[in-house]
């Protein structure tokens, strides 16, 4: 089964160490959150196991994987702002050398009809967001990466996003989302990782469990 296997990793920058000790493997057929503050390290952990940043130390193995199995929608934005939703996924696609149906693409996030012929920069929050995780999902990666997916969502936007998610997870994907928003992300993620005060702990398991409880305790 493709995992990737986290071990006593340190990261952060110029080797001032953000967050430390982290013990985590992410398995395909999940949903985990990593859950903190802004500033917290949730970022520069992804960009890490991404291969983006180099660990201050610690050990990411990748088995059956391997970086070209991983999209991600953390740098934002990451869109052309003057294409419109469509020009923007044929221009991805093309570059990946992939046969993707734009519309279809663009439904597939629920943006189809509100982002048609208007250039990006002029979408909502919400559909800015939506538009990212769709040029995220035209590669159809094993792991996928999400910064604060749920920012400028409203309710609709929110329950549609919820539903990708776990659809692309019932498909044996993985999806690694960040979030400080407690109450919005309850009820998706399958584990989480809580990322505060330089440390990071592992729950495997999040039936029963009240995030905002949890977080509160951490």
């Amino acid at each position: 089964m493709p995992a990737i296997s986290v071990t006593d990793l340190s990261v952060g920058y110029k080797n001032s160490p953000v967050v430390s000790g982290i013990n985590l493997q992410l398995n395909t057929g999940r949903i985990i959150c990593l859950l903190g503050p802004n500033g917290a390290g949730k970022t520069t952990l992804m960009k890490t196991i991404l291969g983006r940043i180099k660990p201050i130390s610690g050990h990411i193995r990748y088995d059956q994987t391997d970086i070209s199995e991983m999209s991600a929608a953390i740098d934002h934005p990451s869109y052309f702002p003057y294409l419109s939703g469509k020009q923007n996924v044929q221009v991805v696609a093309a570059f990946w050398g992939l046969d993707v149906d734009p519309e279809s693409a663009l439904d597939s996030v629920g943006i189809v009809r509100a982002a048609h012929g208007r250039k990006a920069k002029d979408y909502s929050t919400g559909m800015k967001e939506r538009l990212e995780l769709c040029l995220a999902l035209l590669s159809r990666p094993r792991f996928l990466f999400l910064d604060e997916p749920q920012n400028g969502l409203d309710p609709d936007g929110m329950i549609s996003l919820s539903a990708t998610l776990r659809r692309y997870r019932d498909e044996g994907n993985c999806v690694v989302i960040s979030t400080h928003l407690l109450h919005e992300i309850q009820g998706v993620p399958d584990e989480c990782v809580v990322v505060r005060n330089g440390k990071a702990l592992h729950i495997p398991d999040l039936n029963g469990v009240n995030l905002a409880d949890l977080y509160h305790r951490g």
